[in-house]
């Protein structure tokens, strides 16, 4: 099935409206494959009679499919290790002060909020969820829960928030990312394919969220992780979603990207802060600001 290049442009334009994403030129024959079976599991031969019934009103699931089917899912276990072992060795400790402090002022349900922003299939939240419980299990001497670090996972493809639900993963999932040890301790098998304990599933609330026509109104978080979505995003976007970011976090709290990402060239009033062996980005401390 050809794809034109007028057809591509609309479908740029139509995609980027929808959710942000940005498909570069090059990627004409992803799209094209992507969308093949699309257009004829809806009976249609070409792209132009896509696009047109892409365009009615009524179309909203079929614009939903399109958003499925040209999102990246790529992700991992602590992906990148560093800004999970950070997260492990400085960002929880730290965290744990914060409710000390909050237990301190009276707060009768102090707790320590993380959001994993385009969360994907879910392995970054896991990967987080199994750092807060690794870490309070050691530490019996600070009397904490679990559920004192709540997790909000949000993406915008329903599909993969479905999934991440199940916590159902393969063993080669598994093996990006996971250790033997923490494998047998927070999933347990079952057929073909592994599952996340329940226990660790109670930490993390999973939800879609569409960062394209809405105000995020989540917070306030103590950590976002947000890492591997701002690339594929343009400037105006990414000014944007910097400046919610900021809006969410409670004072001091952090902003951690991906390898590849920075806030480089937006306006900001984050602060970058180098954490252990990793990047991120601090909402200044301002005493007029309280938790």
């Amino acid at each position: 099935m050809e794809l034109s290049q007028q057809e591509f442009r609309d479908i740029q334009t139509l995609v980027r409206s929808l959710c942000g994403l940005v498909l570069s030129d090059h990627k004409t024959y992803l799209v094209r494959t992507r969308l093949e079976s699309v257009v004829q599991g809806h009976g249609l031969v070409t792209f132009t009679d896509y696009l047109g019934r892409l365009q009615q009103l009524g179309a909203v699931l079929m614009r939903e499919e399109l958003v499925e089917a040209l999102t990246t899912r790529e992700t991992s276990f602590n992906r990148d290790t560093h800004p999970f072992e950070e997260f492990r060795r400085l960002i929880l400790p730290a965290l744990a002060d914060t409710i000390g402090r909050r237990r301190e002022s009276c707060n009768p349900t102090p707790i320590a909020r993380i959001w994993s922003a385009g969360c994907s299939t879910g392995q970054e939240a896991y990967s987080l969820a199994m750092a807060v419980h690794h870490f309070v299990g050691g530490s019996p001497a600070l009397h904490l829960r679990p559920d004192q670090f709540p997790i909000l996972a949000t993406d915008v493809s329903i599909k993969a928030i479905t999934l991440a639900k199940e916590g159902r993963y393969s063993e080669r999932d598994l093996d990006r990312g996971l250790s033997q040890e923490w494998r047998t301790r927070y999933f347990r098998k079952g057929g073909d394919v592994w599952v996340a304990n329940n226990e660790l599933r109670r930490s993390i609330e999973f939800r879609r969220l569409n960062f394209i026509g809405q105000t995020i109104t989540l917070g306030p978080f103590d950590v976002i992780f947000c890492r591997n979505v701002m690339i594929y995003f343009d400037v105006p976007t990414r000014q944007r979603l910097c400046d919610q970011f900021h809006q969410q976090l409670n004072t001091g709290g952090l902003l951690i990207l991906g390898a590849a990402e920075s806030l480089c060239g937006l306006k900001t009033p984050l602060v970058s802060e180098q954490i252990g062996g990793t990047w991120a980005y601090r909402k200044a401390i301002d005493s007029r600001s309280a938790d």
